[in-house]
């Protein structure tokens, strides 16, 4: 007798003692009397049938008389089955001794299952592996339609007596170790919409299936199986990261149950490489899934406990955003992240949470926590991932400049190089060599998704040849863009950046009132730096939940870091208002907001512009952490008028009558209301097929003057009054 040279040979021996358990059932079933020549057997009740069933005396003890009656029969396949299970434990055995590990004994030694329960797995393996048994069970079922074991069945075939049947009912308990880990599946007859217990159908699961078989892991009912390509030498980190992610690993083979890595950075994927690398080093596979997977409830918890049990893998959970909702104080429901810490001490481990600091608030307090925030990628890392990646491009691409305006890891820096790839073939199938936009486009794609919901991407058009200020305000927006274009210099370079702890950034305040040039800078600042603007929307941002306005804007500043993306929040002193008295709780609450802004502002490293009209109602903590302050004051006429020609594009239809010397003189507008004049022009001039001339002109100005509600005076318009009727009378005329 020999030991069992892998799981395939057992299970074969297993289902050749369940061939033995089927013949015994239909040596009970069979009977010559009943069922002759009847072609509609198990579609039509006979009478003969129900007599049967009458006849039959005690509640339900017809199977087992059946099987008194039929024990000459049984005799020779009992001794058959005993003689079966006394070789394969022999075996068993033998191969425990050669330290060979079978999956169908280890899951029974695991979860220390019944051989009863073994049986019932057996019972509903066989027909997934020959489709023999569909046949034989529809028999024993008397019903061409169940070609799948049902309970009933399964009990029949491993039970001897009615009162054991009644005991195995156990097994197919809610709680029951079959059920609650999900070795088997209880599915519901199409036909049936409410069977009983005995007449559901047993489906082994599907994962566990190829586990037994001894087949390579495809795919989870709960997670996606992940085999560690990624190592330590391999990780893209500095060498201090790398030196205290091997002082981990060495600590966590001493024991990893009850075990939670908690890795904090605001890049996914290099968190996830960092987890594969740990594992890697640890000898696991993971199971990766997010939080957002785990709402399905215990069951896919408690099949994800099996999973990871039985592969010995390690689980990667991230964590998807939290979204807030007023809380009901009538219900306490933990959450799903709490239903799995509470499993945790049944877990191989380790257990990785990876996602920013804000994630995971509720850990499991008995367990080994340990925090691990990866450092983003320094710059010279970054630069030489940029130049790794595009090894052999021919390209004006400046991996220098890419690497400060992207806070990329590795695998950010590739996925976005293969995109650009993509961009430049997209323009011109015969040259897909991309170029230093199409790299910064893709960069700028694959950041800030969460952006979008707060924030309106604004592409920049506008340059400095576009915008209309005093010589002075113009300097101070080009030493603004000179402080950010040379901060790689001052910072790395120079060795400021050392001293400096917060503050790396620009932050800007452009105060004045509507339509004098603030959004319009905040574009050509944008432009000039090759940055996408975004326009916070504060109204999505603020909150009237507690701590809600708080997440938000760590949300948005956490997202606008990894790509330097330009904010401009607009009407600023909405968020920036100054502290009141603390006299209601609602004052205490707006102030603690407050003062999260002012910390999160000086340590974010990229540009903040914040326009406000009303500047007096400014905190002062919040003016004192501005770099510069750009004072945007009513143009004069001299620049009204420039103003005037600049709307004007160089393609539009323009007459030579406007004056726009007295359209500058007469009207003191902002640089808003002159576009919006002369683009009403522009209308009326195309609904008349004519050019855009002073009369065109002129009413544009009526119409922004009614607008704002201002008187039109004759005065004002001087000899081109008559010139602002209505287009209907002068015709009428």
């Amino acid at each position: 007798m020999d030991p069992y040279s892998d799981s395939l040979e057992h299970l074969a021996d297993e289902l050749k003692r369940v061939d033995l358990l089927v013949r015994r059932a239909l040596a009970i079933t069979r009977n010559p009397q009943s069922h002759t020549d009847n072609d509609l057997r198990g579609l039509v009740i006979s009478e003969q049938d129900i007599d049967a069933m009458l006849e039959a005396g005690e509640f339900l003890s017809q199977y087992w008389r059946k099987q008194d009656s039929a024990q000459t029969l049984l005799v020779p396949l009992d001794q058959r089955l005993q003689a079966s299970r006394q070789t394969i434990d022999q075996r068993l055995e033998l191969t425990a001794k050669t330290g060979r590990r079978l999956t169908l004994p280890y899951l029974a030694q695991l979860y220390k299952l019944s051989p009863a329960e073994v049986d019932l797995l057996l019972i509903a393996l066989a027909p997934e592996l020959e489709p023999r048994y569909e046949t034989l069970y529809s028999y024993l079922q008397d019903d061409v339609t169940r070609p799948r074991p049902s309970v009933d069945l399964a009990l029949n075939l491993t039970c001897r007596s009615g009162r054991e049947k009644f005991q195995a009912r156990r097994f197919f308990g809610p709680d029951a170790l079959l059920i609650r880990y999900r070795m088997l599946d209880l599915l519901d007859d199409v036909h049936d919409r409410q069977p009983t217990l005995l007449r559901k159908f047993m489906k082994i699961e599907e994962s566990l299936l190829r586990w037994l078989l001894e087949s390579p892991c495809v795919a989870l009912p709960l997670g996606s199986f992940v085999v560690p390509a990624v190592t330590l030498q391999t990780l893209e980190v500095a060498e201090d990261t790398r030196s205290r992610l091997q002082n981990m690993v060495e600590s966590l083979e001493g024991g990893t149950s009850k075990t939670i890595v908690r890795l904090v950075g605001n890049s996914n994927d290099e968190l996830q490489a960092t987890a594969e690398a740990i594992s890697h080093a640890l000898g696991k596979p993971l199971i990766k899934l997010d939080t957002g997977e785990l709402a399905s409830g215990n069951q896919n918890l408690n099949t994800l406990l099996r999973n990871s049990t039985l592969l010995d893998a390690a689980v990667v959970l991230s964590a998807l955003e939290p979204t807030f909702r007023e809380p009901d104080v009538r219900f306490s429901m933990p959450s799903p992240e709490q239903s799995l810490w509470r499993t945790l001490g049944q877990l191989p481990g380790p257990v990785f949470a990876v996602g920013p600091s804000s994630a995971f608030p509720d850990l499991a307090t008995d367990a080994r926590v340990w925090r691990f925030e990866l450092p983003v990628v320094d710059y010279a890392l970054r630069k030489h991932a940029w130049e790794n990646a595009l090894a052999g491009v021919h390209t004006d691409v400046d991996s220098a400049r890419l690497a400060d305006t992207f806070r990329f890891g590795a695998p950010q820096i590739r996925q976005a190089t293969s995109l650009a790839s993509s961009l430049a073939a997209l323009r011109d199938p015969t040259d897909p060599t991309p170029g230093m936009n199409d790299v910064l486009e893709a960069g700028r794609s694959i950041t800030a998704p969460n952006l979008q919901r707060y924030a309106t991407a604004i592409q920049p058009r506008y340059t400095w040849d576009d915008i209309v200020l005093p010589e002075a305000k113009m300097q101070q927006l080009h030493q603004i863009a000179l402080r950010f274009e040379h901060r790689r210099i001052v910072n790395r370079d120079w060795g400021f950046g050392k001293k400096l702890s917060r503050g790396k950034g620009l932050n800007i305040l452009f105060t004045g009132r509507s339509g004098v040039g603030k959004t319009i800078s905040a574009e050509v600042l944008a432009n000039a730096l090759s940055l996408i603007l975004y326009q916070i929307d504060v109204s999505a941002v603020v909150s009237k939940f507690v701590g809600e306005t708080e997440q938000r804007l760590s949300e948005i500043f956490r997202e606008a870091e990894l790509s330097q993306s330009l904010l401009f929040f607009d009407e600023a002193d909405a968020l920036f208002s100054k502290r009141a008295e603390v006299k209601e709780a609602i004052d205490r609450y707006s102030n603690l907001e407050l003062n999260y802004l002012l910390q999160r502002i000086e340590q974010f490293e990229g540009i903040v512009i914040l326009a406000t009209n009303l500047q007096r109602n400014l905190d002062d903590a919040f003016l004192r952490r501005m770099h510069e302050v750009v004072d945007f004051s009513m143009p004069d006429e001299e620049l009204r008028e420039r103003i005037w020609r600049k709307h004007l594009p160089p393609d539009a239809p323009v007459a030579n009558d406007i004056d726009f010397a007295f359209l500058a003189r007469q009207f003191r507008f902002s640089g808003a209301n002159i576009k919006n004049a002369v683009v009403s022009a522009a209308y009326l001039a195309a609904s008349q097929s004519k050019k855009i001339g002073m009369a065109e002109m002129v009413r544009g100005v009526k119409m922004e003057l009614e607008k704002q509600g201002m008187l039109v005076m004759k005065g004002d318009f001087g000899k081109h009054f008559a010139t602002i009727q209505p287009i209907a009378q002068q015709k009428g005329n």
